[in-house]
């Protein structure tokens, strides 16, 4: 049950990162819809802060999905060090 919980959280943030990069590069490459939001520095902004917070948060999934599948069940994964 936890692997799925965690593979939704995983798919959750991926779509998120996906949506980033996507907006960017559109913003990036495309002149249509720009006129409409005067603050493109300030928007994209928005979606580079998107692309790292669930970047970290991938990350976290990942270290706490092997911390699962290497200790006890009931030993908590920020207890361990990681090197």
């Amino acid at each position: 049950m936890s692997a799925k919980l965690l593979k939704a959280l995983e798919s959750k943030y991926q779509a998120k990162i996906d949506e980033a990069v996507a907006t960017i590069e559109l913003y990036l490459t495309r002149s249509a819809g720009i006129g409409e939001h005067p603050d493109i520095v300030g928007v994209l902004d928005e979606y580079v802060s998107m692309l790292e917070t669930n970047s970290s948060k991938i990350d976290i999934i990942k270290k706490v999905s092997a911390n699962n599948a290497n200790s006890e069940p009931n030993q908590k994964w920020a207890d361990k060090k990681t090197s």
